[in-house]
């Protein structure tokens, strides 16, 4: 009677999981040059749209359930509000040329706002929800997570993994 992995991952795996994809990708495009202008072109858009597609997830699935929690909703609405902030670095850095001399520096402070929401969520907060929310509410919106991520990603053309430019290394 073996468990089926699939139905053995939990949310904050499914969010780590993408956590890591985002830290390769976001690795690559800190150590670009300017001459490496259609590697930001094709990475950084990918990275962009995945981001937001994942933080439209956290937010339809295990942010209501966190947020519905006292012990939970004060860092669960810091965590809504750092998704509002990287969403205007991200638009930031969209509006800069991919061979400007500013390119690369804008995306260090995006960078390090959204590694230390990484460390929030994965330390502090998804650590702890377990000890507040039921086994069947996290089973649920871990289901709920992936198929409202995998829509994101319909509707947007992306997919999980790394974007091909990062393939050809």
């Amino acid at each position: 009677m073996g468990e089926d992995p699939e139905m053995a991952t939990t949310v904050g795996e499914f969010i780590k999981r993408d956590h890591d994809d985002f830290r390769l990708m976001f690795e690559r495009l800190m150590e670009s040059t300017v001459d490496e202008k259609a590697l930001r072109g094709d990475v950084y858009p990918f990275l962009k749209e995945r981001i937001h597609a994942h933080h439209v997830a956290e937010e339809a699935t295990i942010f209501p359930q966190m947020e519905k929690n006292d012990a939970l909703r004060p860092a669960t609405l810091v965590l809504i509000e750092e998704h509002r902030g990287m969403d205007m670095l991200a638009r930031d850095l969209a509006g800069t040329s991919t061979d400007s001399r500013l390119w690369r520096p804008r995306v260090f402070p995006f960078y390090d706002v959204i590694s230390r929401h990484w460390e929030r969520e994965e330390t502090d907060v998804f650590l702890h929800a377990p000890l507040h929310l039921s086994p069947e509410t996290l089973d649920e919106a871990a289901g709920t997570f992936e198929q409202v991520l995998e829509q994101q990603w319909t509707n947007n053309g992306l997919h999980g993994g790394m974007p091909p430019a990062m393939r050809r290394r």
